[in-house]
């Protein structure tokens, strides 16, 4: 409960930081992906992991997509991303 309150004012500015970044849950399906907004891009590489993908608010939660996630959903629906998030390290 406590990480959901974080969670949701994780992005401020046009940055997140790491530690937000690692603890967003991925939305792999969604049962209406036209209310889904994005909110930034990331393309970050840490020690273990890639991300890279889009950050998106659903039901006032936010999500991890990734971008082959948004590759196969380009046929289908557009999802623009206008902002590229800048990712602060701890």
């Amino acid at each position: 409960m406590e990480w959901e309150k974080v969670l949701a004012n994780a992005v401020q500015d046009g940055r997140i930081r790491e530690l937000h970044l690692r603890k967003i849950p991925r939305l792999k399906t969604c049962a209406n992906w036209r209310e889904v907004e994005p909110i930034g891009w990331i393309d970050y590489k840490m020690r273990f992991a890639h991300y890279k993908g889009g950050i998106v608010k659903l039901n006032s939660k936010i999500y991890f997509v990734t971008e082959q996630t948004l590759n196969a959903l380009s046929e289908f629906i557009s999802i623009k991303f206008k902002t590229t998030l800048a990712v602060i390290k701890d």
